[in-house]
């Protein structure tokens, strides 16, 4: 995979319009107050079209890589917690001095500051109730993926509205997106040959022996009027942007994105 801060300067460049994003990066490879030098740089050089995705790492081959050991779920969300302060301080604008177990910074400031005003939002990804109750304390939006069923997701959000009532904040001001594969057919016929041909190009493990109906549960999935119904569920429970995985890997390093509705800036 390519690495995302450098592509995604490439992409402001040649994409003009569309809003630019990660999904998510992994707190514990960049320092939060270089990453944030960085991420400001790259809201100036798109124009202000930045949305960060920032999470606490499941993924152990990517600790090795760097030679740490990944760090229990608590110290990585406590991690995360830090890096989010420090992000969305620095951001908006402000000095900062942060002394935290795991990040730190002795009056930092941008210059510049990123173009977006207040800030570019500051996403966190995941679905426990740990990483919901800093969404709700820190952070802009909250985003989850790849498979969810509305039942599923209804649950977290009775979690994330208990967590921003205990914070003091209107459950409405967070930013809600979700990610979920996707495939579309003009008609039953035609989605079920799209599954085959999507089942054959993946690789080997990761469609084997599913169905088409098995696959479709907490996916967006179906004929144009399906998937239709299935988005306006969504947007009923709060969800304000879908992003759109194409589903032929364990994981994709662009996908496309809708707004269910306009975002609150």
């Amino acid at each position: 995979m390519l690495e995302p801060l450098v592509t995604l300067a490439a992409l402001a460049r040649a994409v003009p319009r569309v809003r630019l994003g990660t999904l998510v990066l992994l707190e514990a490879l960049r320092p939060a107050a270089v990453l944030a030098h960085a991420l400001a740089t790259l809201d100036r050089i798109s124009g202000g079209r930045l949305d960060v995705g920032v999470g606490a790492g499941w993924y152990e081959p990517d600790y090795a890589a760097i030679g740490m050991v990944m760090p229990a779920p608590a110290e990585r969300l406590s991690r995360l917690d830090e890096a989010v302060q420090i992000l969305t301080g620095l951001l908006a604008g402000d000095t900062v001095t942060f002394e935290g177990a795991h990040h730190r910074a002795e009056g930092a400031r941008l210059l510049p500051p990123p173009l977006q005003q207040p800030r570019p939002p500051v996403f966190v990804g995941g679905k426990g109730d740990r990483l919901l109750r800093l969404a709700a304390r820190r952070a802009d939006g909250w985003n989850t993926c790849w498979v969810w069923t509305h039942d599923a997701y209804r649950e977290r959000l009775t979690v994330l509205e208990r967590e921003c009532e205990a914070a003091g904040r209107d459950p409405s001001t967070l930013w809600r997106s979700v990610g979920l594969y996707a495939l579309c057919g003009s008609d039953e016929r035609d989605l079920a040959r799209r599954f085959e041909r999507l089942r054959s190009q993946s690789p080997p493990g990761v469609l084997d022996g599913t169905t088409l109906e098995d696959w479709r549960v907490g996916r967006l999935v179906g004929t144009p009027e399906q998937v239709r119904e299935q988005v306006e569920e969504w947007a009923s429970l709060g969800v304000e942007t879908l992003i759109l995985g194409p589903g032929r890997s364990r994981s994709t390093w662009a996908t496309p994105t809708i707004s269910s509705r306009w975002r609150r800036r």
